[in-house]
């Protein structure tokens, strides 16, 4: 299993850029990844769109599409992870948004986690169910989130 260092290496290696945006995760991947002593070839930035105000007046989010689908959904980490990609203009993204605690959101019960993976091909997504504290949830969100670019990257 890859974890934060190791996928920086391979992006150096590969000479890919990623940004994120991240809700749930409050910039812990984006801490993680600025810590690598790649960081400066892989990383340019990223956004912390943790209230749903930010994402709309940060990442351009449509009120619609939340409105839609909830804030807690695949389509809208997808889009974050796309119009984090559009407006840093990486290689990759991804976009984190979900429940860590203490309670439900939008009836969506704590450790329900979105993640969106963008690259020059689309955008995918997928949603997890995982258990703990709101630190642990934030934790395997950011692996998952390795792990979803890591599957994109072997497509």
């Amino acid at each position: 299993m890859m974890d934060i260092p190791s996928l920086a290496q391979e992006l150096a290696q590969r000479q890919l850029t990623l940004t994120s945006a991240e809700s749930l995760t409050s910039g812990t991947f984006q801490s993680e990844l600025a810590a690598t002593p790649e960081a400066h070839d892989v990383y340019p930035g990223g956004f912390i769109t943790y209230a749903t105000s930010a994402k709309t007046k940060i990442l351009g989010i449509s009120p619609e599409l939340i409105e839609a689908f909830g804030v807690v959904s695949e389509a809208v980490a997808v889009e974050m992870a796309w119009r984090a990609k559009s407006i840093v203009q990486t290689d990759l993204a991804l976009g984190f948004t979900g429940v860590a605690g203490p309670g439900r959101l939008e009836g969506q019960p704590v450790g329900t986690v979105c993640i969106g993976c963008a690259d020059h091909r689309g955008v995918v997504g997928h949603t997890y169910h995982f258990d703990g504290t709101p630190a642990e949830i934030m934790a395997q969100s950011c692996q998952a989130g390795v792990e979803l670019l890591v599957a994109r990257l072997g497509d």
